[in-house]
């Protein structure tokens, strides 16, 4: 398996244990107990509202109205106010983990890292990176034995290097695409200055049609091979931190992609011209089956894992410009995955970002961490089997928009 296989296997490399098995040895949370503890965001017009009451709140569970016991207004990890029963356990520290899928390096990163620690991660929290070459783990005294300034420039020079040597074998692949496309679809439309950008375009051309279509295949194969998300995997990821006390802060960078396709045209005409020819027709025939992309994940099964361990996830979506290849078309890479990362954000109260801007939009979910109502009950009637209970939670201000995790599992 290559080192990209690795990170889109589990969700940008979310199957690779070392630094996530790392931080949940670290702090195991206690023993569960009847109570339940709801994280719960309120905003108005995208402002938070931090004046609200217990009294303000109404919970139903699988839409059973439950009788809450406590509340605690959480900033930056401490009670910054509190009522009713003294049982909230809030969290000493915190963990965050830091996902990258990327083919190609954003400089608008180095922001978002001088963000990270200048404002986010303090001495006590835990950090893990895990980049397109390999997992880091930050251990919680390195935030006090170093400034931010040297975590900052340290972690930067990282993952800029892992990015651009980590994807070799990806860019490879869809550049080998790109020739192809254009050498099966003749070259249609090519100025002399984009054949002169890309001259292997010439070598390609050499070989037969049924070579190269033959050779388009193998490498399309390839990078859906490179592609594949792992439920299984993304259900252990959720389950690894599920016994970590306290917030479970988890943000995916993923950089859109286009994959170069035979254009709809050059297939209807060499499907025409060739059919005659079964060999020919045939493997054309086939691409068709590889185009049609299908859901890699079962969202709601997933989305109920990670809601359920607690972890509040933050999906930034990088746009980038689409590349212009003559005699292909570059076809969204991302559709198939894109619809099931946000719904898992809904689900567990974080948030989803469509950004040019990957520094704006981690500050956007960053400072949504910061602060959040934590809710306790103890749930009505009798406990009975497995089961996932659903979560809704309303206020009685109008005009208020309300976030919370889907809910949990009974055991």
């Amino acid at each position: 398996m290559t080192k990209r296989q690795r990170l889109l296997a589990v969700m940008a490399v979310l199957a690779l244990g070392c630094p996530l098995v790392a931080v949940a040895a670290q702090e195991a949370a206690p023993q569960p107990s009847r109570a339940v503890e709801v994280r719960v965001r309120v905003t108005s017009g995208g402002r938070f509202l931090d004046d609200l009451s217990l009294a303000d709140f109404g919970l139903l569970e699988d839409g059973q109205a439950q009788t809450l016991g406590s509340l605690a207004l959480v900033r930056n990890g401490r009670v910054a106010r509190q009522e009713g029963i003294a049982s909230v356990r809030v969290p000493p520290a915190r963990s965050y983990t830091l996902l990258f899928q990327l083919v190609d390096w954003d400089p608008k990163l180095m922001e978002a890292v001088d963000y990270l620690f200048g404002s986010v991660v303090k001495p006590g929290d835990s950090l893990a990176l895990v980049t397109p070459f390999k997992p880091y783990h930050l251990q919680r005294d390195a935030l006090a034995q170093r400034t931010s300034e040297e975590l900052s420039k340290s972690m930067k020079d990282v993952l800029r290097k892992d990015v651009l040597r980590g994807n070799g074998e990806y860019r490879d692949l869809l550049a080998e695409l790109r020739r192809l496309s254009r050498a099966i679809g003749g070259g249609s439309g090519a100025s002399q200055e984009d054949i002169d950008a890309d001259p292997s375009t010439d070598a390609e051309s050499g070989f037969g049609l049924e070579m190269q279509i033959d050779r388009y295949r193998a490498a399309l194969m390839k990078m859906e091979g490179i592609r594949l998300v792992d439920e299984k995997k993304l259900l252990a990821f959720a389950e690894s931190l599920r016994p970590i006390a306290g917030q479970k802060t988890v943000v995916l960078f993923y950089q859109r992609e286009f994959r170069p396709e035979i254009s709809p045209t050059t297939l209807t005409r060499l499907m025409s011209l060739y059919q005659d020819n079964p060999d020919i027709l045939g493997n054309l025939m086939d691409l068709f089956q590889f185009y049609k992309r299908e859901k890699t994940f079962d969202i709601n099964k997933v989305k109920k894992a990670f809601a359920a361990a607690g972890i509040d996830f933050h999906f930034i979506f990088m746009e980038k410009k689409n590349q212009r290849v003559f005699g292909a078309t570059m076809r969204e890479q991302s559709e198939d995955t894109y619809p099931g990362f946000v719904e898992i954000a809904k689900a567990t109260g974080g948030t989803a970002d469509s950004s040019s801007n990957p520094a704006k939009a981690f500050k956007h979910a960053a400072d949504t961490s910061a602060t959040y109502y934590l809710l306790s009950y103890v749930p009505a009637g009798v406990e009975i089997g497995a089961a996932f209970r659903q979560i809704d939670v309303s206020v009685k201000r109008a005009g208020c928009q309300v976030t919370n995790p889907l809910g949990y599992f009974t055991k």
